[in-house]
């Protein structure tokens, strides 16, 4: 084949490619299936500030997770009222590993961040959280603190989780 044929070919293959990923990811994450809201109570400390809110989030699970290569089930908690939001991943690994968590608190004082993830680069802050199923939903317990210093306690409760959408990769 000459060059142009070659660039038709590769350019079918781009548009062939571009409409299969489209179709797996339609498939992997229906639409509206991000805007659930499910009922959540927040009861945190975060340095000086309180966080309490009943304003309801987004509360996901996934029985099966990866972050880097590490097995685990996965929570996603995330809600934003006005000027302040949090955002926590709390990460339990098959492998009987310690649990690890991802939190960002942002109140009227700033943004706080905790990473206890292991394998993928420098980790921040510390602390730990726990989490205790009840019925459909359950509670995670904060111990933490935050890469700046600010204690971050407290409870984030979820009455059900919905199924979390894969993210990243076929």
């Amino acid at each position: 084949m000459n060059n142009q044929t070659n660039r038709g070919v590769s350019l079918v293959a781009i548009i062939l490619l571009a409409g299969f990923v489209t179709e797996i990811s339609a498939q992997r994450r229906p639409a509206g299936e991000a805007q659930v809201k499910q009922p959540m109570q927040v009861s945190l400390k975060v340095g000086s500030q309180t966080y309490q809110s009943s304003e309801p989030g987004s509360c996901t699970y996934a029985p099966v997770a990866s972050i880097y290569q590490i097995v685990s089930e996965m929570w996603s908690v995330q809600q934003s009222q006005q000027a302040r939001s949090l955002s926590l991943t709390f990460w339990k690994p098959k492998d009987g590993s310690g649990d690890m968590v991802t939190l960002t608190v942002r109140t009227g004082d700033g943004s706080h961040e905790v990473n206890t993830v292991r394998g993928g680069g420098a980790t921040s802050g510390s602390g730990k959280a726990t989490f205790a199923k009840s019925g459909n939903g359950g509670t995670f317990t904060v111990d933490a603190k935050s890469k700046d210093g600010a204690p971050i306690t407290g409870t984030i409760s979820c009455s059900t989780f919905a199924r979390h959408a894969a993210e990243g990769g076929l």
